[in-house]
């Protein structure tokens, strides 16, 4: 038998086939341990490691099918030689085909849509099968930021994937603590698990205040994720963590919220479960109905009379499109419907539960900084709000892991607004913007878009205030706000009148350390109450002759928690290119903005008070603004241009009432607000401002919502040829950045001289 083994071997050995099978193994092990020490260095990913085993498995076959061929012919150092020729000639070859033909054509057409999740999967591709024809730069801002995932638990083991991507594998991490990830920008679902803990999904747009990479800092920061010991959580419900967060509810300020932990439905409430409630005798156990206030037409009525209100199509009771006292065939699943507040309030309680009140019902629908990273343009999509009929619970994951918060049915909230019940998140039926609106209806409402879900406050203080009545005002009608005759505007432009008071240039110093722009920061006089003003300039480096000017006008933000003077920049709004096209960013410190704040805190009185005098400093400091750029000899004062975002394409636009000398506009998430002065007065000054400008405004965005967006380009006096508006598919903020670049230099470019 060990003779017979070693005739074996010894015939193996001689054998030409066997030696090109091993020599190839060896090359291939080598080949991979070598690629495995310099993977850091070159950056190559794990998943072209595996790649590289994979491909050497698969050509082993063939390999040993061309040996045997061969061997009759050549030696064994001449068929591995022409083997791996072939091998890596081929893969060379069909790599680069592969990248530039197909691959960096796709990515490119995502990173012109602005789509970075997709140009980053793309990447990925690439580099996990031929990372030397990679053109695309991984560490890229745009495209990937760094990410820094908190636990308050350890061992906690965390996986994301594309938030549009919810069939696909979740991609491991690590495990808590775990150090910043490199993750594509855009929205990522990240999971939570841990043995004996409620495994935890939570949504987010990345970068934001989730992952601790958001450039603004707005004084809060949301807690690290709080897993929940398994078996803790109600049935059917989903913890929503305590902390600030900002309402993502039109009209709401931008201040953030605290709320204490509490828990809501991760569905809304069927008809299955609904029918639980009605054989359970709901309709007729009056301690689900004590002390409610039974309103109908504006008249107060009995139990009685409103349980007779109550009666399906067939006249039984229950919910208003049910039959004989229960839901249709197949529908077991699908939301309940046709109830009134009363119903949904008694089935709450039947529960132990309560109606999620206004706030609370906003925290688990968006992420809690959904005004600056929004989730919604991404889960409008995913939501029912199709035109043509309810589905089944189980559309649009929200932030926090409950479904169907937008669209599908709209749903019932704890609050009384006006008198009247409120309901929120928009019905199927519904334009999208009112996933994000309040939307009262009378509480004995019994419309078949009505659904609900029930939410259990941890800590029972949070409903005072949040679940106080909401006290509204009506809105004015259109017919109310009018225009300013000429006599009535030589009345109000008295208080604008500028001044001829000096500048008294003041230098404070100059900052050439960018590689892109020159700043300086130079102090002039207003003409007004012997105040000061900072001019901080960022002008292009490696440019020749006289300079476009941008004066730029920031978000709220800078007029309420405004970084120090000296850390602004460019970059923080993306603004960066406008200087690398040639143009020459001016940022005033307009009154009540930067270092111009008022030292104390004001009172509402107060606040109109001061809003109604920063109209008449704003237009000086503009003033003072064009008198410093026709000072300077490399500014061109014949092509100014005016850049407002948010709160300066909201209320600063008032300038452009009296300063004629802007060539145009551009106005990012900008609109009207008629409650906020001059409006509030019923004076309509829009028809009289006249300078051509651009609007680039989110599809999705509560803070500054389309009807307000579309108020400003009504009434603005501009010729329909000089003024444009689009809607983005993205919140207030951020835009989407290659279009909205495309469309503002073709906006500029169109109005220079």
């Amino acid at each position: 038998m060990n003779e017979e083994t070693n005739n074996i071997i010894e015939r193996l050995k001689s054998s030409t086939v066997f030696k090109v099978i091993s020599g190839y193994a060896i090359v291939a092990f080598i080949t991979v341990q070598i690629a495995s020490l310099v993977s850091s260095s070159f950056g190559f990913s794990q998943e072209f490691m595996q790649n590289i085993i994979i491909v050497f498995l698969v050509i082993l076959p063939f390999i040993a099918l061309i040996a045997w061929a061969a061997s009759s012919k050549y030696g064994t150092f001449k068929i591995l030689g022409i083997s791996f020729f072939f091998l890596f000639t081929g893969y060379g070859t069909g790599s680069y085909i592969w990248v530039n033909n197909f691959m960096l054509p796709n990515l490119q057409i995502h990173l012109e849509e602005d789509d970075y999740v997709g140009a980053w999967i793309i990447s990925n591709q690439i580099n996990s099968f031929a990372p030397f024809f990679s053109k695309l730069d991984d560490e890229d801002s745009l495209v990937s930021s760094i990410a820094n995932i908190k636990v308050q638990q350890e061992g906690v083991d965390i996986y994301w994937r594309p938030y549009e991507e919810d069939n696909s594998e979740w991609r491991y991490l690590g495990s808590s603590p775990l150090d910043p990830s490199r993750l594509p920008n855009g929205v990522l679902q990240i999971k939570f698990e841990k043995a004996n803990y409620e495994t935890q999904i939570i949504t987010s747009s990345n970068p934001s205040l989730r992952f601790y990479n958001f450039s603004v800092d707005i004084g809060w920061l949301p807690e690290p994720i709080n897993l929940q010991v398994k078996g803790s959580i109600p049935e059917g419900m989903i913890y929503i963590q305590g902390g600030n967060f900002v309402p993502a509810i039109t009209g709401n300020s931008i201040d953030p919220v605290f709320l204490n932990p509490f828990y809501i439905d991760k569905y809304e409430v069927t008809n299955k479960e609904f029918k639980k409630f009605v054989d359970a005798g709901g309709y007729e156990n009056r301690q689900y109905w004590v002390d409610m206030e039974f309103i109908n037409d504006g008249q107060s009525i009995s139990w009685e009379e409103a349980k007779d209100l109550m009666k399906d199509s067939t006249g039984m009771i229950g919910p208003a499109k049910w039959e004989v006292g229960t839901y249709l065939e197949g529908t077991e699943n699908f939301p309940v419907t046709g109830i009134s507040w009363y119903e949904a309030m008694a089935y709450a309680r039947y529960k132990g539960n309560i109606l999620p009140p206004m706030f609370h019902w906003a925290k688990a629908a968006f992420s809690p900084d959904e005004a600056i990273s929004p989730i919604s343009p991404k889960l409008l999509k995913k939501s029912n709000f199709s035109q043509i009929s309810l589905n089944e619970v189980g559309n649009g994951q929200g932030a926090h892991g409950t479904f169907d918060m937008a669209g599908n049915a709209r749903e019932w909230a704890w609050n009384i607004f006006g008198g009247r019940g409120l309901t929120l998140g928009g019905a199927f039926n519904e334009p999208q913007y009112l996933a994000t609106q309040t939307s009262p209806k009378p509480r004995i409402d019994r419309s078949e878009f009505n659904g609900f879900r029930t939410a259990r406050l941890i800590n029972p203080r949070d409903l005072n205030p949040f679940g106080d009545p909401i006290q509204t005002q009506a809105p004015k009608e259109i017919s109310f706000y009018k225009p300013m005759s000429d006599e009535v505007f030589k009345v109000y432009s008295r208080s604008f009148e500028g001044n001829s008071s000096p500048l008294n240039l003041e230098i404070k110093y100059k900052d050439d350390s960018h590689p892109l722009w020159n700043k300086e920061r130079v102090l002039v006089n207003t003409g007004y109450n012997n105040e000061k003003m900072d001019i901080i300039v960022f002008t292009p480096k490696n440019i020749f002759g006289k300079s476009p000017v941008v004066i730029f006008h920031p978000g709220a933000n800078y007029y309420t928690t405004p970084p120090d003077i000296d850390e602004v920049g460019p970059g923080e709004f993306g603004l960066d290119f406008l200087i690398k096209s040639g143009r020459t960013i001016i940022w005033p410190a307009w009154k009540g903005s930067l270092n111009r704040m008022p030292p104390v805190t004001l009172s509402p009185e107060q606040r109109i008070r001061n809003f109604r005098d920063l109209f008449r400093y704003w237009i000086s400091d503009t003033q003072k603004t064009f008198d410093y750029i026709g000072s300077r000899q490399d500014l061109d004062i014949n092509n100014v241009f005016y850049l407002g975002m948010s709160y300066g394409a909201l209320f600063n636009t008032h300038n452009l009432l009296f300063e004629d000398r802007y060539k145009g506009a551009l106005l990012y998430v900008g609109g009207n607000f008629p409650t906020y002065p001059p409006m509030s007065d019923g004076i309509n000054h829009m028809p009289r401002i006249k300078t051509p400008f651009l609007m680039l405004n989110g599809e999705e965005d509560y803070l500054v919502p389309k009807s307000a967006a579309m108020l400003f380009y009504n009434f603005a006096g501009t010729p329909e040829e000089d003024k444009k508006i689009i809607f983005y598919n993205s919140g207030h903020w951020p835009l989407p950045r290659n279009q909205m670049i495309k469309e503002s230099l073709d906006f500029i470019d169109k109005y220079t001289d």
